[in-house]
């Protein structure tokens, strides 16, 4: 068993989560601090991302590194407990609305598309899309 960011890199489809957590300086948290649960969206996930958005948010690593912890949650929260619960706190502080239905568990509304990747410092869920934390949420006028 791995830790967090060796599980991701060791896995396929992680690769832009991988490289924001580098740019967000939190390669080194994911590897030896813990435990932690995180939501982590796929390759697919970001590619749904507008090319100018992706820019805009990769060009500031404080915004990265604050989208990133809002995806990380303290503790290990296997997809089972995370059905007996109705919300998880971030590392931002924030909390995560999961839901749990026959179809499956979501978070914030994003459906955890695979679930379970243990590490030797906690959990991997791999989710469907980004999390955006409320305080980076764009009002549409």
């Amino acid at each position: 068993m791995k830790n967090i960011f060796a599980t991701l890199e060791d896995s396929e489809g992680f690769s832009t989560f991988l490289k924001l957590a580098r740019d967000a300086e939190l390669e080194n948290r994911l590897r030896n601090e813990g435990p932690y649960t995180v939501f982590v969206p796929t390759d697919s996930a970001f590619a749904r991302v507008p090319e100018e958005r992706m820019r805009e948010i990769g060009a500031d690593p404080d915004k990265v590194a604050i989208i990133l912890i809002y995806h990380i949650v303290p503790g290990t929260w296997t997809l089972d407990a995370l059905k007996n619960v109705s919300m998880v706190r971030s590392l931002l502080g924030t909390e995560l609305t999961v839901r749990s239905s026959d179809r499956g568990v979501t978070v914030n509304s994003v459906p955890i598309v695979e679930a379970d990747a243990f590490c030797t410092n906690g959990i991997c869920h791999a989710i469907d899309a980004a999390l955006v934390p409320p305080s980076l949420e764009v009002t549409v006028t």
